[in-house]
Formats: C-alpha cells, sequence, structure tokens
C-alpha cells in the first residue's frame, strides 16, 4: 500500500452573498450564514475565497482605504469565518467582477483620480481599453494607464496588508483580481467572429508604435514589413488584417508580430503587479502566496484554436508543441522571478476539457516548473452537469500539477441537491491515495458501435450515421457518461497492406468526442469482429497476414501452425495463437507504434488504450465460440492441437523436468523419450474429475493456463514499453478478462469451462468455491512495479448466480476478482456481458451492487451504445438513475 499522499486542497468561491457581507454585515446576518458553512466545512471545503471588492471598502473616496471602519465589515466576516474552521483566501479585486448577474465595478472616484494624473495632452481614452470597434471598457483599467497605476494598486493593497493583519495567519493565498471578473487577462470576446483586441486608445497605438520603431529602425520600415502601407491610415489596416487573419486561421508577420507584442505587454503588466504585491505583503503575510487567476477560454464553435491569443496569455498558438511549451515556461518563470518564489495559479475553465486540451502547453509547463496551481470552473452551473464535474475531478487526481479545486461558487454547492451528492464525496478525493484504485468517484463508460456503418441496411457509411452518432454522444455525455471505447479494428486499419494505415474512421470519431467533452477507450483490437455474442459487423484480421507469416518464417508449415486448433479439429481465424506470438508479435508492435505516431497529440483524450489478448478481445482461448461447440452452456473445448501447441507443450516438459527419468518417475511412466508424451485426450482429461484429481492431467492443463497468462503478459510489457513516453506514460493499458460464469457449480465439472478457457489454474481442491483462482491469475499476468498502469476489464457485472441455468454463479466470480484486484491494488472496471439484462431491473441493481461493494469495481462500460437508443427506454432511464446515484 503506498503513503497517503497530502490532503488536496478545496476551496470555495464565496457568492454574492458573502462579497457585500465583506461591505456591510451585522450579527443577525453573519449567523445566518451558519448552517451553509457548517455543511461545507462537514464535506471537505477547508478555505473560502473572499471576495473584497474595492467598490465596497472605500465607495466614494480614496481616504476611505485608510479609515479603520471602512474594514470593520471585513472583519467581523473573517472572524466568522475563522471561528467556523476555515483558511481565508481573500481576493482583491481591481477590476469589475460579476457574480449572480450583479456586476460590482471600480468606484466612479478611481477613473475621476486615474484622469487627474494624465498628462493634459491625453483624453481620457488613455485610461481605458479601447477594441478596434472604438468602444471603450470599464471592466479594468488598461495596462498602458501608466500614470498613477501603479501607485494607486500599491495604496489599495498596503491598506489591506495593514487593516486585516490580524488575519494574516489564516491566509495562505491572496488573489490578485487584475481583469474581468477576477481573471490575469485582458478583457477579450469576439463580435460576431471576429476578435476583439483592446490596444486600440491612442495610447496602447503609441505604445505600439514606438516599440516597432525601436526594433525596425524606423516607422516606414516596420509599416512595410506589417504590409500596413497602404491609402488608409495604419491604424485602420491592422484591425482589418488582425480580424482577417483571425477568421481564416492564417497568420502573417503582422498577425504574429502583434500578437507576441500584445502578450508581452500584458505578462509584463501582471509582472510589475506582482511585484508590488511582494513589496507591500511582507510580514505577517510573507507566507501568503500570490495568485493570477489564469484563463483557459473553451474552443468557439468554430473549433478556433486562436482565442487565446485575445487574453494576452496564449499568443503563438501556431507555434509547435516544444515552441510553445518553452514559451510558457519563460513566461511563468518571469512572473514566479517578480513575485519572489511566491506565485499561485489557479486555471479557471478547467471544466471544459476543451480548454483544457486547447491549454496543455501551459498546465505542462506549471507541471515542469512545479509552480503550485489549483483548478477553478469559471461558470458555476457546471458544478451541476455531469461533465463539468467530472472535468474538475480528472483535472485534479489523474496526473497533473494540480493540488486542489476552487470550486465557483458558494451559492451553488449549497442549492442543488445534485451538487450536495457530490460535494460530500470531497473528503475522498482530497486524501486519495497515490497509485492506488480510487476511492469513491466511479467511471461510466459506454463501448461504441463495433462500425457505425451498420446502422442502415446497407452497411454504407453515409453523413447521416455521423449526425446520429454525434446526437448520441451528446445525450450521453449529458447524463454523466466519461468516456467512450471503440475498437480499433486492426484489419480495417491495415488491411490494404503491411504498412499502410487509413486512420480516417477514427480520426473523425476522435473529433466528434474532442468536440463533445468526452474522453477516449481505444481499443486495439487484433482480433476478428463477428461471430461472438451480439456481433452486428465482421471485419477480419488483416487477410495478408497468414501469407506474410508463412512466407516469411520457414519454419512454418501451415495456416494451421498459426491458429488455436481445438480438440474437434476446428481451426479459429479469430485471433493468432499464442503459440505463434514470435511471428505475429512485431506486427503487433508495429500497428502500436502507429496508432501512438498518429494521436500522440490525443493522448489526453484518452482514460485508457485498451489491448486485445484474444477472441473478443478477452483473455482466453476461442473455447466456447460458436464455430466449435458454442452452444451455451457446456464446458467448452481445448484449443492445445495446433503442431506448435505441441511442440510447446513438450518444450514445457524437458525444461522443467530435464530428462525422461524424471518425468518418469514423477508419474510412473516407462516412456523412453519426452515425444511420447501426447496431448492427452480432451475426453479423457474432464471425465471422473481427472482434471481436478489426476496429476499428470494437472500437469497438462496447469501448461495450458500457464501458456495464456505469459501471451498476455508479453502483449502487455508490450504496450507498456510502447506508450511509455511523456505523452502517453501516464495513460492506463487495459486488459479485459471474461467473466465465464457457466459450470462454475456444476458437481460433475466444476470450473471446467474457466479451465477450457484457460483462466484458472487447476489443483486438487478445486471447486465452486473461491480458492484465489483469480488473484492467482492477476498475480502472473502482471509485472511487478507495474499494477498502477494496469486497468482490468471483468465482464458479466449484470448476472445473478442461476445454479439451475447453466450452473452459473456469475455474482461469485464479480465479487472474486473485485477482492482479488483490491490485494493487488489495480484498478478494476466492470462490464455487462449481455444486453438482455439491460432492460430490466435486476441487471441494474447488479451492477450498483458491484460499484458500491467494498471491495468494488472503479467503473463501468456498458456495451453497446445502440442499446441505448431503440424503442425500449429502459436501458438510458436506468442508466441515469445510476450514474446520479454514485457518481
Amino acid at each position: 500500500m503506498a503513503n497517503p499522499i497530502s490532503a488536496r486542497k478545496a476551496w470555495v468561491k464565496g457568492s454574492l452573498p458573502l462579497a457585500e457581507y465583506a461591505a456591510s454585515c451585522n450579527q443577525a446576518q453573519l449567523q445566518s450564514l451558519s448552517p451553509q458553512l457548517r455543511n461545507l466545512r462537514q464535506n471537505g471545503v477547508d478555505a473560502l475565497v473572499v471576495p473584497v471588492h474595492w467598490r465596497y471598502i472605500a465607495p466614494f473616496s480614496a481616504e476611505q482605504l485608510d479609515q479603520a471602519e471602512c474594514w470593520a465589515s471585513l472583519k467581523r466576516l473573517s472572524a466568522h469565518l475563522v471561528s467556523h474552521g476555515f483558511k481565508l483566501q481573500y481576493q482583491l479585486f481591481f477590476s469589475s467582477d460579476t457574480q449572480q448577474g450583479v456586476e460590482q465595478r471600480l468606484p466612479d472616484w478611481f477613473w475621476g483620480s486615474m484622469l487627474a494624473t494624465l498628462p493634459k495632452n491625453q483624453s481620457a481614452d488613455a485610461i481605458k481599453y479601447v477594441n478596434q470597434y472604438g468602444r471603450d471598457n470599464t471592466q479594468s483599467p488598461s495596462l498602458w494607464a501608466e500614470a498613477g497605476l501603479a501607485e494607486m494598486f500599491s495604496h489599495w493593497m498596503g491598506c489591506f496588508a495593514e487593516h486585516m493583519a490580524e488575519f494574516a495567519s489564516h491566509c495562505d493565498a491572496l488573489l490578485l483580481g487584475l481583469g474581468p471578473n477576477g481573471e490575469a487577462c485582458i478583457p477579450w470576446g469576439e463580435r460576431d467572429g471576429q476578435p476583439i483586441y483592446q490596444s486600440f486608445s491612442p495610447t496602447a497605438l503609441a505604445a505600439l508604435a514606438e516599440d516597432m520603431q525601436l526594433q525596425y529602425g524606423s516607422q516606414q520600415a516596420w509599416l512595410s514589413l506589417w504590409e500596413l502601407n497602404g491609402d488608409t491610415p495604419w491604424q485602420e489596416q491592422l484591425a482589418e488584417t488582425l480580424s482577417r487573419c483571425y477568421k481564416n486561421k492564417t497568420s502573417n508577420t503582422c498577425f504574429k508580430e502583434f500578437n507576441a507584442w500584445y502578450a508581452s505587454n500584458w505578462q509584463a503588466y501582471l509582472g510589475k503587479v506582482l511585484a508590488i504585491a511582494e513589496q507591500q505583503f511582507v510580514e505577517p503575510w510573507a507566507h501568503s502566496q500570490l495568485c493570477l487567476n489564469i484563463p483557459m477560454p473553451e474552443l468557439t464553435a468554430s473549433d478556433h484554436p486562436w482565442l487565446g491569443c485575445l487574453t494576452g496569455v496564449n499568443p503563438q498558438p501556431w507555434l509547435d508543441r516544444p515552441q510553445l511549451l518553452d514559451y510558457h515556461i519563460a513566461q511563468l518563470e518571469y512572473w514566479h522571478v517578480q513575485a519572489a518564489g511566491r506565485l499561485l495559479i489557479v486555471a479557471s475553465g478547467a471544466e471544459s476539457s476543451h480548454a483544457t486540451r486547447v491549454n496543455q502547453a501551459l498546465l505542462t509547463a506549471m507541471r515542469k516548473l512545479k509552480i503550485p496551481a489549483l483548478v477553478q470552473n469559471s461558470q458555476p452551473q457546471a458544478l451541476a452537469s455531469h461533465p463539468g464535474w467530472d472535468q474538475l475531478y480528472h483535472s485534479v487526481l489523474h496526473g497533473s500539477a494540480f493540488e486542489g479545486w476552487i470550486f465557483n461558487d458558494m451559492s451553488q454547492l449549497n442549492e442543488q441537491a445534485i451538487v450536495k451528492g457530490r460535494l460530500s464525496q470531497l473528503n475522498k478525493f482530497k486524501y486519495q491515495i497515490a497509485e492506488t484504485k480510487q476511492l469513491g468517484k466511479k467511471q461510466f463508460r459506454v463501448m461504441g458501435p463495433l462500425h457505425l456503418k451498420v446502422a442502415n441496411q446497407k452497411q454504407l457509411l453515409d453523413e447521416e450515421n455521423w449526425k446520429q452518432f454525434e446526437a448520441q454522444l451528446r445525450q450521453l455525455r449529458s447524463i454523466g457518461v466519461t468516456a467512450i471505447s471503440t475498437d480499433i479494428w486492426w484489419g480495417l486499419v491495415e488491411g490494404d497492406k503491411p504498412g499502410k494505415f487509413d486512420w480516417s474512421y477514427y480520426d473523425r470519431v476522435v473529433s466528434l468526442l474532442k468536440r463533445l467533452g468526452l474522453q477516449w477507450v481505444p481499443i486495439l483490437s487484433f482480433h476478428q469482429a463477428g461471430g461472438n455474442v451480439n456481433d452486428d459487423f465482421m471485419q477480419a484480421i488483416p487477410l495478408w497476414l497468414w501469407g506474410r507469416l508463412l512466407e516469411s518464417n520457414d519454419q512454418l508449415n501451415s495456416v494451421q501452425d498459426l491458429q488455436y486448433v481445438s480438440e474437434t479439429g476446428d481451426a479459429s481465424m479469430e485471433y493468432v495463437s499464442l503459440w505463434a506470438d514470435e511471428f505475429v508479435m512485431p506486427y503487433y508492435q508495429r500497428f502500436m507504434e502507429a496508432f501512438k505516431q498518429h494521436y500522440i497529440n490525443q493522448a489526453g483524450l484518452m482514460d485508457e488504450i485498451n489491448v486485445s489478448l484474444g477472441p473478443a478481445g478477452e483473455l482466453r482461448y476461442p473455447s466456447y465460440n460458436a464455430h466449435d461447440w458454442g452452444n451455451y452452456p457446456n464446458r467448452g473445448t481445448l484449443q492445445c492441437y495446433s503442431r506448435l501447441a505441441k511442440q510447446d507443450w513438450l518444450r514445457y516438459l524437458k525444461e522443467k523436468y530435464h530428462s525422461i527419468a524424471a518425468l518418469n518417475g514423477s508419474f510412473g511412466f516407462t516412456w523412453d523419450s519426452f515425444e511420447q508424451a501426447e496431448i492427452p485426450d480432451a475426453d479423457w482429461l474432464f471425465s471422473h474429475k481427472r482434471y481436478i484429481h489426476n496429476s499428470w492431467a494437472r500437469e497438462f492443463l496447469t501448461w495450458y493456463h500457464k501458456a495464456l497468462v505469459a501471451h498476455g503478459r508479453r502483449i502487455f510489457e508490450n504496450a507498456l514499453s510502447v506508450f511509455d513516453d511523456d505523452s502517453f506514460g501516464q495513460v492506463p493499458i487495459g486488459i479485459k478478462i471474461p467473466g465465464i460464469h457457466w459450470v462454475v457449480s456444476d458437481p460433475e465439472l466444476p470450473r471446467a469451462a474457466e479451465i477450457t478457457a484457460g483462466l484458472i489454474a487447476v489443483h486438487p481442491t478445486l471447486s465452486s468455491n473461491n480458492q484465489q483462482e483469480y488473484l492467482g491469475l492477476l498475480k502472473a499476468l502482471l509485472p511487478e512495479g507495474k499494477q498502477a498502469r494496469a486497468a482490468i476489464h471483468f465482464t458479466c457485472l449484470e448476472m445473478i448466480n442461476k445454479d439451475y441455468e447453466g450452473y452459473s454463479r456469475a455474482a461469485d466470480l464479480v465479487d472474486w476478482m473485485a477482492d482479488a484486484a483490491d490485494e493487488c491494488q489495480v484498478s478494476l472496471m466492470g462490464e455487462n456481458a449481455l444486453a438482455g439484462e439491460l432492460y430490466g431491473e435486476q441487471g441494474w441493481k447488479q451492477m450498483a451492487r458491484a460499484l458500491t461493494r467494498a471491495p468494488g469495481y472503479d467503473g463501468l462500460t456498458l456495451l453497446r451504445m445502440q442499446n441505448f437508443f431503440d424503442d425500449e427506454p429502459t436501458p438510458m432511464r436506468e442508466l441515469r438513475k445510476l450514474i446520479n446515484r454514485i457518481s
């Protein structure tokens, strides 16, 4: 068991009433807050972000900041919050703040005081942001309003530090609200799809001209390179160029250099304010971190990744990943130095999966520099939505640099029932143990269709299928489904010829998932589609493979050397036999490498990468498939009668016993050579329970089981080696183990179906009771120290025990696997085996039981999407109920 990690931070941003109480409150009003405060404290919230607005503290004049009575209400509020056990994180607003539709603006005297400091030759626009359309902005003072601004900010901070000093020991962070709603950005937005740049005041344009002339030596040289030397004024040409490039997603010298200049001015401005704060907040505030709230704008409907240009934070999104990362590292290092090592970042807008992906370079830079960071939702209503809550949760708990959350805002956490339920899980999240199974938060996934084209009778893929698929994905996301798993059919991608990969179908699937905020679980499917229960799509593994392997390896005699051959003589083409791994493994690895290179920029989208280990992608032999003894229930057929299997059996005996005399002595044989050790007759093995009681039968079935486990381990280790880099190193590798639940309690053939499938090892006391067979399987399957990268999937979660029907003990198997995974400390996901139980209540009760038992399952994958969109509403209704109850 890993050591517990430090508790993650869980802060709540104060709502509008809290902001108003900071300005004016009495004891009765404070007491009315107490029930809410107790509820928040009991559910793991350890700090409140207290909004402090300039307008509320000093509404009439700057002199009020020096008067003790103007801080009295904030002190009363602070004392009350401290009495409930909260830390206090003050957010000092140097800008406007809109909460619940009410705007807390800067005080009117502020603008008058700023105007009084202006030189006589400058207009009032010098202190405000002005966009290219001529409209000014009063949300925050312009960064180009140099005169008097630093002095006013310094005075504001100094007065706060002096009058609130008695609460400094309770304050870990001071949030500097420098832009709209406290975010550290220039006021940004779009107008009819066009960018709004706030740099068209006379002061800002003069600063641009001065900087560019200094860079190029003359205005003529600058305007010529920027192609702003036409008949109209350069300012108008600049506005037109910026709009055209932004709209068309193109860039030229003018666009690139202007955005770099725009951002560098903002970066320098933040540095100055941080330096002022560092000078003002000395003892007793010296321990408090200085926080910037960095916005992560969501993509627009046009999927425009350059929206970050407008904030001043992300000026060059056309750069490649290393270049953009270097930029953000330099940016954060500069701010950190200006803050004297006290910098704290809040990433706002983290409820959007789009936003976090677009800003991956910024997040990576924070992680590399080890700058402490928290995430915050920008929209309060995100806490009530499944997608928003999931994203906030995942952004902190899954391999990121974030130390905790700020939930925006306090009123949402007390008013909505679903948010209250989620808040109650917070303590589990805060104290989650590193590199172990999840504690509380369950994942809900749905398996996508085998292929979209099966949705129509013509079996052709058209736009209508894609539209329907998008609508279905949108509905699943809205009810709380977090990810979609899709088979990446080897035969579909590399079916034409070796080394030629066609990812186009999956590229479009991925694009949809990204846009809708869904995670992806790709299944690298080295098996055939079709031939299993509920399959409605046929896709063979690459047909060229069989011939290529025969041509390239002289030791192969026929195709059957590459196939599983059963006791009946049936040969399976679903999956290449494990006894041909040495020949086919390079092709598996090449496919994994090709997938990795093609989707390296989508690694953050992947909750997991699942790898196929056998028929239907499962770790098993094709012992009960339709082409060979397919009638349910039966013991299944042994699959080890190929030439290569027989060779491996003899090799196993020789390596274990070394001499024929040792083998004869162990089993009472009188053989002259190992070659006389034929593979036993299957009927002999399973008659009179010889597979349990006969030592030779057990020896044979031990080899049979170990061969399968070694195959699974080889592929798992191969996948680990391929997906072991900065991009994919945190993505779990998933493997599926089937719940072979029939004939478990058969008095004549206990556990026989699991044995023919290769899942469990035989032993002399084998019975219908759990003797930790699945614990043994997991320990043999997973390399030591790699459990944290593994995600085990187990099927049949929806089934109950039915001794009266095929001697099924499905519910027992589900529990046995949960106990085994818990002891191994490996993540365990569940799956329903068949669609039938989705249409009644019993199956959903069973799945809920598996998710809530202790130890239990970390999440659920439902198969398949089409079962939730037919005429019967039960599956969708029950899934929604389950997610709302458990997630």
